[in-house]
């Protein structure tokens, strides 16, 4: 990789350290039955070591130039299928049978479109495993009351048990970026109800359009007054009540309240 042009609009930051790519390849918990995707190939060093813990590796890059490498890899191992395309423009329904993991390094720049559609498809994962900015993902954690607490924390922990299973610093990376960054993992759950998952997810971003303004005050258009403050009463939650002070199970409650589901 010596003469490999890195491409900044790509977000390419490869990894090569062999003990970090298998801790990585652990905290997904891969095993020899699993399917595993992986977004992001890059230069094949964490697609090599999944390859050897795993069933299958289902692995996609967009970066043509990386071609030569990839075949050469995809020739030592009979369990690689590469994917040279952009993975937001997959059919993930189709794209294979059963259930599959993902480990992934993904690019930063579009780690929420990415994000999203995985959640779009969240019954075809026993779990996801992405290396992301640390900031990032420790929005995605954050409990209710931190000022990184906001829509992707309640969304996400809505269908998923998230947690940061480690810091990984920026010197790990070729390129170096300008931040660390944390392997944040999503394993699907079914604490909660709701009839309608695309609407609640409406409702969060409505709750958080103004989050300078109090809860009642950003719903105010889609429900009446009288309705939001019974609602905050029934959770113990006064009228000034700002969204990031709502924990995720009491969104869940006052939306199925309001819809009344």
């Amino acid at each position: 990789m010596e003469n490999f042009n890195f491409k900044k609009n790509l977000g390419q930051n490869f990894i090569f350290d062999t003990n970090l790519l298998k801790a990585i390849v652990s905290d997904g918990d891969v095993d020899k039955d699993d399917l595993v995707i992986e977004i992001g190939a890059g230069a094949g060093s964490l697609t090599k070591e999944l390859a050897q813990a795993s069933k299958k590796v289902i692995s996609f890059e967009i970066d043509k130039s990386l071609i030569p490498i990839l075949n050469k890899i995809a020739e030592e191992y009979n369990n690689i299928e590469f994917h040279f395309s952009d993975f937001m423009n997959c059919n993930i329904e189709n794209l294979f049978l059963g259930k599959a993991k993902v480990v992934a390094n993904i690019p930063y720049y579009i780690t929420t479109p990415i994000v999203f559609k995985l959640v779009d498809h969240i019954k075809k994962f026993e779990s996801i495993l992405l290396l992301v900015q640390k900031e990032v993902a420790v929005r995605f954690a954050s409990e209710c009351g931190s000022k990184e607490y906001g829509i992707t924390s309640v969304i996400l922990q809505s269908i998923f048990d998230v947690s940061i299973t480690r810091i990984v610093k920026k010197e790990c990376f070729t390129p170096k970026p300008k931040v660390d960054s944390a392997l944040c993992k999503l394993v699907p759950h079914e604490k909660y109800k709701f009839n309608n998952f695309e609407d609640f997810k409406k409702f969060v971003h409505q709750s958080f359009s103004m989050r300078r303004k109090t809860f009642v005050n950003n719903l105010k258009l889609n429900f009446s007054k009288e309705e939001l403050l019974f609602v905050l009463k029934k959770y113990n939650y006064p009228e000034t009540a700002r969204p990031e002070q709502i924990s995720v199970s009491d969104f869940i409650n006052i939306y199925n309240d309001l819809k009344n589901e």
